[in-house]
C-alpha cells in the first residue's frame, strides 16, 4: 500500500471547509465533480454584512470573515478551486473517489460536527465553521497518517533535524524531491495494476519539477508550494506546528510538533504507530492528560457509542472507524485512553465468549473488516 496523497493544490490549507463540503455531499448518494464543487465556492464567497448598514464597505465574503480569526489566515478559497479542493476529501477517505459520495470516515467527521457549523455559513456567528475541534482535530489527524504517511514520515523526520526552530515553506518543499523519489522506488514492490504503475510515475514526475524549484523563492502557488502547503498548513489548524506571522509561509516547531511527530517518525511502520501508539502519541502532544485504561468497562460504553451513530441498515460497520470514533470518544469525553489495537482484542474475546453478539466479516487475508452487533454490548459489563 503506498500512502501518499494525490492531485495535491496550495488550495488545500484550510480543514474547516471540509466539513461544509462533506455536509453538501451528504444531501445526495452520488456527486458531480462540478456541481459539488462549485457549491462549496458559492457557499464561501457568498457576501454577508460585517460592517455598520448603509456604509460602502458593510459586506465581506463570509470566509474572509472567520479565516480573520484563525492563526494562519492562508488558505482562502476561490472560484477556480472548484476543481481541485474536493480532491482533499478524497485524499483523506472522506469521500468516494468518482461518485464523490461520503464514506464512512467522512460520515464519522460529521457527527462530529454541531450543526452550528454549517449555519454559519449563512450569516455571521460565534461559532467559527473554520476552526476544528479536538474530536475532529484527532479524527483527521488519524486520517493524514493513514494516507499520507509514507511522504509525512520521512519530510517531518527532516524537519525535526534542521537546527532551527523556525522554517520556511521553500525549505521542507525542497526535501520533496528525494523524499518522492525514494517512496517510488520503494512502492515498487506494492505494485499490483497498471494504476499503480502510473501512480508511482506521477510522483517521479512530481519530483522532478519540484527540483526545477530548489533553493529558488516561492511564489505559493508553483509545484514545490501546491505539494507541500497541504502538508504544512493543516498542522497550523491541529495545533502541532505554530505559526508566528498569519499571512506569511512561515512555520515554527513546537513542543507538540517534536512530541507527535519523534512518535510517530520511530514507530516500526505506520500501521504499529495508527493501531498501537496514536492515541498515546495525541493525548501528549496535546497536552489531554488522560490515563491509559484497557478494560472493558472503559472501552465497551465508547464501541456501543460509536457503533450506533455509525451502523448501516444491515447494522455493519468498518471495525476500523468504530475503534477510531470510540477512540475520540473516550480521550475527548472521559478522562482515559485506548488504541486502536485494544478496541479490536476486545471485540475478538468478547465474540470468542459470546459468539451469538458479535459477527466479524474478514477479508481474504484473514483481517477483520466489518463488525455488527446483534445486541447491546453494554449488557455484558459487570456480568
Amino acid at each position: 500500500m503506498i500512502r501518499v496523497f494525490n492531485n495535491l493544490d496550495h488550495c488545500m490549507a484550510r480543514l474547516g471547509y471540509l466539513k461544509l463540503l462533506l455536509q453538501q455531499a451528504s444531501h445526495t448518494a452520488t456527486n458531480n465533480l462540478s456541481n459539488l464543487g462549485k457549491r462549496l465556492i458559492s457557499t464561501v464567497l457568498n457576501k454577508i454584512r460585517v460592517g455598520i448598514e448603509g456604509s460602502d464597505n458593510g459586506y465581506q465574503e463570509v470566509q474572509e470573515f472567520y479565516l480573520a480569526n484563525l492563526q494562519s489566515r492562508q488558505g482562502k478559497l476561490t472560484e477556480r478551486d472548484w476543481k481541485t479542493y474536493p480532491h482533499f476529501a478524497i485524499n483523506l477517505g472522506l469521500l468516494r473517489k468518482g461518485t464523490f459520495s461520503l464514506l464512512v470516515r467522512g460520515q464519522c467527521l460529521l457527527s462530529l460536527t454541531d450543526s452550528s457549523e454549517f449555519a454559519a455559513w449563512d450569516k455571521t456567528s460565534d461559532c467559527n465553521p473554520l476552526l476544528i475541534n479536538s474530536k475532529q482535530k484527532i479524527l483527521l489527524l488519524f486520517s493524514f497518517i493513514e494516507h499520507d504517511g509514507d511522504i509525512l514520515k520521512p519530510l517531518y523526520l527532516s524537519i525535526l533535524k534542521e537546527k532551527e526552530l523556525h522554517f520556511r515553506l521553500e525549505i521542507a518543499g525542497d526535501m520533496l524531491p528525494l523524499i518522492y523519489s525514494k517512496v517510488a522506488k520503494e512502492g515498487r514492490k506494492y505494485i499490483r495494476s497498471g494504476d499503480d504503475v502510473l501512480f508511482l510515475q506521477r510522483i517521479l514526475d512530481t519530483a522532478s519539477t519540484i527540483e526545477k524549484w530548489k533553493g529558488k523563492p516561492s511564489d505559493g502557488r508553483e509545484s514545490r508550494a501546491k505539494n507541500i502547503i497541504p502538508r504544512l498548513e493543516p498542522f497550523v489548524d491541529f495545533g502541532i506546528l505554530s505559526k508566528p506571522d498569519p499571512f506569511a509561509y512561515g512555520y515554527q516547531i513546537t513542543d507538540a510538533t517534536k512530541t507527535f511527530f519523534e512518535s510517530f517518525v520511530n514507530s516500526d511502520s505506520i500501521d504499529h504507530f495508527l493501531y498501537h501508539s496514536f492515541f498515546d502519541s495525541s493525548n501528549r502532544a496535546f497536552g489531554l492528560d488522560k490515563k491509559h485504561r484497557t478494560d472493558r468497562e472503559t472501552i465497551l460504553p465508547t464501541i456501543q457509542k460509536a457503533y450506533t451513530v455509525l451502523k448501516s441498515p444491515l447494522g455493519y460497520v468498518p471495525i476500523l472507524e468504530v475503534a477510531l470514533l470510540a477512540g475520540i470518544y473516550s480521550i475527548t469525553e472521559s478522562g482515559s485512553y485506548f488504541e486502536i489495537s485494544e478496541v479490536t482484542d476486545t471485540l475478538k474475546s468478547l465474540q470468542k465468549e459470546k459468539p451469538e453478539l458479535i459477527r466479524f466479516n474478514v477479508d481474504r487475508w484473514g483481517a477483520l473488516t466489518f463488525v455488527k452487533f446483534n445486541n447491546d454490548i453494554m449488557k455484558v459489563v459487570g456480568e
